[in-house]
């Protein structure tokens, strides 16, 4: 049994296994200095607070990274990443633990091409990043 999906044996409504990420601080400033990104509020605690925020805040496109990371990890090495979008429509926190579910909502079987629909939450199950995906799974 392969433990990547095909589009023969998955069906809308399926739920991909959830995952949680955790960014710490130094993970928070090495990604700012891979990405160029001199802001303060992403690796000065008290920079952060001094603009208003209770603490560290994780890069949104390192966010994006994960819901990125979340997608390929389930369809697997040989599946292809069509397309991806997401909103940031709230802050996470460094040392806050988010967690990532799906959900299938199209299929397209003679393609093996599969749309999700992908939420990044808190613990309290605030919505920080809704996201869809097309991904064309391996043909077997």
């Amino acid at each position: 049994m392969n433990k990547y999906p095909s589009s023969g044996s998955i069906s809308v409504g399926d739920q991909l296994p959830v995952m949680r990420k955790k960014a710490n601080e130094a993970e928070l400033f090495l990604y700012s200095a891979a990405s160029f990104n001199p802001h303060r509020i992403h690796y000065d605690r008290g920079y952060a607070h001094h603009e208003g925020h209770h603490d560290t805040v994780v890069h949104g496109p390192l966010q994006g990274s994960w819901l990125t990371q979340f997608v390929t990890d389930w369809a697997g090495p040989k599946a292809r990443l069509i397309s991806i979008e997401w909103q940031n429509r709230a802050s996470a926190f460094v040392d806050e633990e988010v967690q990532f579910s799906g959900t299938v909502v199209a299929l397209d079987t003679l393609e093996s091409i599969v749309e999700l629909e992908i939420f990044e939450r808190k613990a309290d199950g605030t919505i920080l990043m809704p996201a869809k995906a097309l991904v064309r799974l391996e043909e077997r």
